[in-house]
């Protein structure tokens, strides 16, 4: 609905974000009639749909066990960039650039993870995705890691637990430590891959038995084209279509050579290949595919291997 008051035109379809019982505040007579009329406008248009699309997102019309869930990401949520031996991350020169404090602060989820899970609790969804920093975990992009870092993500797994909500984890949501950035040229040289590896085995090793769904890195195009084409977002290199390219290429040999996740390699929904995904609708409808066997051609893992990239998205 549009107008924003369309939700009070059809009370039968629950919503999963208010726990039940809840009572929504009244609105004053004349906003009410407002919102009431335009819900109505907005309904009645179903009728004179051939295919109502629309109507298949309300609540009550998904599958039973759909999957509801929230997201966010290291470096838009937790703040905390410098607390307990975090390593500054692309994002955070980045940010810095435009203003002092970047996203230094963010939501503060750091200093504030029984505050932020309560408000999963609130919402009433069953999963909730969200990423690890790499340089919280390994400040240096490197061993040794950080206890600190290891402690926090401990103590939001098991708070995930305690509540009951499932996490999706992503292990990349383009927030490269920047040490890895200066030494390396980040994304630029095929050494990252391995050192991706490293810091996606010690997540593993740590937070393994935690995590069943695990999600390599989020929208890996926006990290080559934008971070090394076209500058436009970190770090900031213009090295236009070849060095594109080249980043796009290191960023898929991350899962060419062990591959233990699955890549959400776009931001828009996708349809999956049901022949080769298992049924797991995890953010825009996307699935989780199976774990590939190595393959040492990156384009034969984009066209040949049991998770096609394009289809998994």
């Amino acid at each position: 609905d549009k107008g924003g008051c369309g939700a009070g035109a059809r009370r039968s379809h629950a919503s999963p974000l208010r726990p039940p019982g809840s009572m929504t505040p009244a609105a004053p007579l004349p906003l009410l009639l407002l919102c009431l009329l335009s819900g109505a406008g907005t309904w009645a248009r179903f009728a004179r749909l051939p295919y109502p699309e629309d109507e298949l997102f309300l609540y009550d019309t998904f599958p039973a066990g759909f999957l509801w869930g929230a997201g966010s990401a290291a470096y838009q949520a937790e703040g905390g960039w410098r607390q307990d031996g975090k390593g500054a991350s692309v994002w955070d020169t980045f940010a810095h650039r435009a203003a002092p404090a970047g996203g230094d602060v963010a939501s503060d989820s750091y200093n504030n993870l029984f505050r932020d899970t309560e408000g999963l609790r609130r919402l009433g969804v069953s999963h909730y995705r969200f990423s690890l920093s790499w340089a919280r975990l390994l400040p240096n992009g490197t061993a040794p890691p950080s206890p600190a870092g290891l402690a926090h993500y401990g103590r939001l797994l098991a708070r995930l637990r305690q509540l009951g909500v499932e996490p999706v984890v992503t292990l990349y949501h383009w927030d490269l430590p920047q040490r890895l950035q200066d030494a390396y040229g980040g994304w630029a040289s095929p050494a990252l891959a391995e050192l991706f590896r490293d810091y996606a085995e010690l997540c593993f090793r740590h937070f393994g038995g935690q995590v069943r769904y695990w999600l390599t890195m989020d929208n890996p195009y926006v990290v080559a084209w934008h971070g090394y084409a076209t500058g436009r977002l970190p770090p900031s290199v213009k090295g236009g279509p070849p060095l594109g390219y080249r980043a796009a290429h290191n960023l898929l040999q991350v899962r060419a050579g062990r591959p233990r996740a699955g890549v959400h390699s776009s931001s828009h929904a996708l349809e999956p290949n049901p022949a080769k995904c298992c049924e797991l609708p995890v953010n825009h409808l996307c699935r989780i595919c199976p774990i590939a066997p190595p393959v040492e051609n990156v384009e034969v893992l984009a066209s040949e291997t049991a998770c096609p990239i394009t289809a998994c998205a």
